[in-house]
């Protein structure tokens, strides 16, 4: 961290008191968007809504479709990687790769990290973390703030953002954000708050589930007795009652009782079609093909494959992105500003191929066969021992640079006298070149200006 950029957070923590108008438009702001949810459950959800986080968890689809981003995300490995004139490299020494690809903090793995990060997006909307740095503003540990609802965000006369957890404030490079959908670019909408008429439903559908099949379905008695003498009899009757229920018995009725059941049935109500559908609408709010939260009731095994590629694509790129954004600007803001060789955060998307060699040892090798990679590359992505000579890049003989094209088939054509009556030998060889003449001309057509072969100095 600059001495000038130090200074520069400083006078803006100082003057951020200063600023009251601004500091009540945001901390209204902050209050609106904090009871937005309980604001929205009261106008829709009615009683019982699960407008809240932890409610809406309880729901078996939402907490699939969470489970399985957030484990998504943990699969990429992140690393800090340095741009350079032979191209990027993993920058192992930085201590932000420590952070990131290991243990943030004493508390959490990386993997465990980036679980709570994905959670806390689906949950809230907003993800805080704080970066701890050391005398030479190096980062040496990072921990998520554990409830993003009371976290504010303030800004200076610079336009600096300032973050206030509890009596706290936070400058901007000291606190990791990473938020989702957001409306005003300060904080994230939060997928629960704005779709809780959706939860809602769900949870009514599970209510009346739980009637319809429960020991004790609403309804009421209907008799010509005594209503007194009924009465007085109460207690006794529901025991009655529920004690055949429980025990799989028909219920006898004294005193000429009709029961009258208030609930319809399952079939008229269309209960397993809007389960069905509400569990897709939930699917679609986190963007998670059905397959991946176990519903294979429309599945095939081609649109199985093709769901995950649609899941990667566009349901955890945009997250990655979204981090690894965050990262570079927090993590390296001073180091990147006025530096040829920049840092920059990578999650290897790739991972999710992992548990699929047959995928992995295709395109090893087409990369392989075009000399984009040797065979160091593959043992260090598989973790496999290197070996002598795997610096090696090779590519096939029966191809030439489009530049050496014409000269190649000149050489190949020109005319030479031969033996009559000796058509024996290859068309090559008829031509006058020699087995050693060709393999010299295929190595000085596939020879390139300024450029290395096979990892070597020509």
């Amino acid at each position: 961290m600059g001495l000038r950029r130090f200074i520069r957070n400083v006078s803006d923590l100082a003057r951020v008191e200063l600023l009251r108008t601004e500091e009540r438009s945001t901390n209204v702001f902050t209050l609106l968007n904090n009871n937005l949810g309980k604001f929205l459950h009261n106008l829709f959800g009615g009683e019982g809504s699960p407008y809240s986080d932890s409610q809406a968890m309880r729901n078996a689809t939402t907490f699939a479709c969470m489970q399985v981003r957030a484990e998504a995300l943990s699969t990429f490995p992140a690393s800090v990687k340095q741009y350079s004139e032979q191209g990027s490299r993993t920058a192992y020494e930085h201590p932000a790769h420590r952070l990131i690809h290991d243990r943030p903090n004493p508390f959490q793995t990386a993997a465990d990290f980036w679980k709570t990060v994905s959670l806390h997006i689906d949950n809230h909307g907003d993800c805080f973390a704080v970066i701890t740095y050391s005398g030479a503003y190096r980062p040496k540990r990072i921990d998520i703030i554990p409830y993003p609802k009371q976290v504010q965000i303030l800004v200076s006369e610079s336009g600096e953002p300032f973050y206030q957890y509890g009596s706290k404030k936070y400058a901007s490079y000291e606190i990791l954000h990473f938020k989702d959908l957001s409306l005003n670019g300060l904080y994230g909408c939060g997928k629960i708050r704005y779709n809780c008429e959706t939860f809602s439903y769900a949870k009514k559908l599970k209510n009346y589930g739980k009637n319809a099949i429960g020991t004790k379905p609403p309804g009421y008695f209907k008799t010509d007795a005594n209503f007194d003498t009924v009465k007085k009899q109460g207690e006794a009757l529901a025991k009655t009652w529920n004690d055949a229920i429980a025990e799989g018995k028909n219920p006898i009725l004294p005193f000429g009782l009709d029961y009258k059941n208030l609930i319809i049935s399952p079939g008229d109500a269309q209960y397993l079609e809007a389960v069905e559908a509400t569990k897709e609408d939930i699917c679609a709010i986190f963007r998670v093909p059905p397959t991946l939260v176990q519903n294979y009731q429309r599945a095939t095994f081609a649109n199985a494959e093709q769901q995950d590629l649609v899941f990667v694509k566009y349901t955890m790129l945009p997250i990655v992105t979204n981090i690894e954004q965050e990262c570079n600007a927090k993590l390296f803001a001073e180091e990147n500003e006025t530096s040829k060789t920049p840092y920059y955060v990578k999650f290897n998307t790739s991972a999710l191929l992992r548990g699929d060699f047959k995928s992995r040892t295709e395109g090893y090798r087409t990369l392989f066969q075009i000399g984009a990679i040797n065979g160091d590359t593959i043992a260090e992505l598989e973790d496999w021992n290197k070996w002598k000579g795997g610096d090696r890049r090779f590519i096939p003989m029966n191809m030439i640079p489009l530049d050496k094209i014409d000269e190649f088939i000149e050489q190949l054509t020109e005319p030479v006298d031969s033996p009559a009556g000796d058509p024996g030998g290859s068309q090559h060889q008829r031509n006058g070149m020699s087995t050693a003449e060709l393999k010299r001309l295929l190595v000085e057509s596939l020879k390139l200006n300024g450029h290395n072969h096979n990892g070597h100095e020509k």
